[in-house]
C-alpha cells in the first residue's frame, strides 16, 4: 500500500479551519484580508486602511445644497506577529489528517489563536471610552445590560448584524446566578441551569464567554482630584478639539495636576463638564450622562518589530507637549507646572457631518477619570458591541526560499484571514521544525458601537 505523506499545503489550509474555530471575541469583530501585500509579503508594521462610509446633515427646503462626500478611513497597523514553533519528525505526516490534527496542529493553532484573541480584547477594551458599570462591583442587574443595548440604539447601532457580550466566566456566573430565575418562558431557565450561561437573545444581546476578557487597573488620578483638572487654551495641543471634520483621537492639554506626578493610565475613562453625547444622525443629545472618552497611547499600540528599543506593549512618541509617557506601564505623567498632553479618543467634534458632543468645551470646564473609581481598582472589562464596532485585519507574510516546504492559507471572504506555515528539515535528528505564523492588527472603526461593562 503506498503511503500518503501530509503536504504543507494541506496541512496549512486545516491550520486555518482550527485558528477561526478557537477565537472568542476576534471571532465576532469585522474582519478584513488584505491582498495588497499578497504578492510581495507584508512586514510588521505595514498599514492598511479600512474606509468608513460618509455622514450627510441635509438641508430643508427647496433649495440644492450639495455638500462634499467625505469618506473616512481608519488606518490599522499591523503590529502584531505572532507564531508558534513545533517539531515534528517525518513519520508523523505520514499520520492521518485527523491524527496529526489532534497531536500536533490543533494545541499549535489553539495556542496562536489564543494570543490573536487576547491582544485584540486588550486592543478594543482600552480604545472603547463608552463604560457602564461601577469599577470593581460586577454586574447583576438587567438594566446594565439593557442600557448597553440602549446606548449602541442612540448611537445609530445598524439593526442587522448581532450585538454581542462578551464577559469573563466569573462574571458570567454572576451575572447568570443573580438573572437565572427571572425569565419565561420555563426552556430559557432550564438552559440557564444546564450550561451555566446567560443564553444568546437576553437583553438584546447576545452572551459570550471569554477567559481572555481584559483585567483593567483604573489610574492613580481618580477620583476627587481629578475633578480639579481643567482644558488649557489654543496655544497648547488640543487637536482633539474640532468644530467640523473628523479624527478617530486627538490630543488634548489638561491642567491643575500635582507637578510630575501620575496623571492616568490608557484605558482610563473621563468625562468633560458641560459636554453630552448626540445621536450621530439626528446630532441632539440623548441621555442624562456627559459623553466619555479614553485615553489611548500616544504612541499606538503593538509589540516592537526586532532591534527596536522599546519593552512595553505601547510605543512611546519622542516628546509629548507636556508631560511624559512610560510605554512600559501606560502611565502619563504631569510636567513641573501640573500640566499634561492626553492622546484621546474620540474626538470631541463640535458640529459638522460627524458632530458627536452637544458643544465644545470650555477653558476651566472640569474632568473626572473613571467616574470617580478607586484608584488602582481591578477590574474585568467585559464589552458590549455591534460587529462594525471593531476590526481585526490580517495580511500576508512572505514565503521564503530555501526551506524544505513553506506554504500560506488564506480566505478573503468567510475568514478574512492568512497564516504562513514554514517548515525545514533537519538531517541530524530526521525531524521538521516547523512554525506557524500570522501578521494581524486589531483597530477601533467605529468606537461608539462598543461598551465596557465594568466588573
Amino acid at each position: 500500500m503506498t503511503q500518503q505523506l501530509l503536504t504543507m499545503s494541506y496541512i496549512t489550509n486545516e491550520a486555518l479551519v482550527v485558528l477561526e474555530n478557537e477565537l472568542v471575541i476576534a471571532n465576532r469583530v469585522e474582519r478584513q484580508y488584505s491582498n495588497e501585500f499578497a504578492q510581495t509579503g507584508a512586514k510588521v508594521g505595514n498599514t492598511v486602511n479600512i474606509r468608513r462610509p460618509p455622514r450627510y446633515i441635509g438641508s430643508y427646503g427647496p433649495p440644492l445644497n450639495v455638500e462634499d462626500t467625505f469618506e473616512t478611513y481608519v488606518p490599522v497597523v499591523l503590529n502584531y506577529q505572532y507564531h508558534v514553533d513545533v517539531q515534528f519528525t517525518t513519520q508523523d505526516l505520514a499520520l492521518s489528517m485527523d491524527m496529526f490534527k489532534k497531536r500536533i496542529l490543533k494545541p499549535q493553532i489553539a495556542t496562536v489563536a489564543n494570543r490573536i484573541d487576547a491582544d485584540s480584547a486588550q486592543y478594543y477594551t482600552l480604545n472603547t471610552s463608552n463604560s457602564l458599570g461601577i469599577p470593581g462591583v460586577q454586574p447583576a442587574s438587567f438594566k446594565v445590560f439593557s442600557d448597553a443595548r440602549a446606548v449602541l440604539a442612540m448611537e445609530a447601532c445598524p439593526t442587522e448584524g448581532e450585538k454581542n457580550c462578551v464577559l469573563d466566566p466569573i462574571t458570567m456566573s454572576a451575572v447568570t446566578d443573580s438573572q437565572g430565575g427571572k425569565f419565561n418562558p420555563q426552556a430559557r431557565i432550564s438552559e440557564f441551569n444546564e450550561k451555566g450561561l446567560i443564553a444568546k437573545e437576553w437583553a438584546g444581546l447576545d452572551f459570550w464567554e471569554d477567559q481572555n476578557v481584559l483585567s483593567f487597573t483604573t489610574g492613580t488620578n481618580t477620583g476627587t482630584a481629578s475633578a480639579f483638572a481643567t482644558l488649557t487654551g489654543s496655544s497648547y495641543s488640543n487637536s482633539a478639539l474640532l468644530s467640523s471634520g473628523w479624527a478617530a483621537s486627538g490630543t488634548l492639554t489638561v491642567q491643575g495636576f500635582t507637578a510630575t506626578s501620575p496623571v492616568c493610565t490608557v484605558g482610563d475613562v473621563f468625562t468633560i463638564a458641560g459636554v453630552y453625547p448626540v445621536n450621530p444622525q439626528n446630532r441632539r443629545q440623548y441621555g442624562r450622562s456627559l459623553k466619555q472618552f479614553v485615553v489611548l497611547p500616544p504612541g499606538g499600540f503593538g509589540t516592537p518589530p526586532n532591534g527596536a528599543a522599546t519593552t512595553g506593549i505601547y510605543f512611546s512618541p519622542a516628546t509629548l507637549t507636556n508631560g511624559t509617557f512610560n510605554n512600559t506601564t501606560g502611565v502619563y505623567t504631569s510636567d513641573g507646572s501640573g500640566y499634561c498632553t492626553l492622546l484621546i479618543g474620540e474626538a470631541v467634534i463640535s458640529g459638522g457631518q460627524f458632530q458627536n458632543v452637544t458643544a465644545a468645551p470650555g477653558s476651566g470646564s472640569a474632568i473626572v477619570f473613571n467616574s470617580s473609581a478607586t484608584a488602582g481598582t481591578v477590574t474585568p472589562q467585559g464589552l458590549v458591541f455591534h460587529k462594525y464596532a471593531y476590526a481585526l485585519a490580517f495580511a500576508d507574510l512572505p514565503l521564503p526560499q530555501g526551506v524544505e516546504m513553506a506554504a500560506r492559507a488564506y480566505d478573503d471572504e468567510d475568514v478574512g484571514m492568512s497564516i504562513r506555515m514554514v517548515t525545514q528539515y533537519t538531517i541530524n535528528n530526521d525531524s521538521e521544525p516547523t512554525r506557524a505564523d500570522v501578521l494581524y492588527g486589531p483597530a477601533s472603526l467605529y468606537r461608539s458601537l462598543g461598551i465596557r461593562i465594568c466588573g
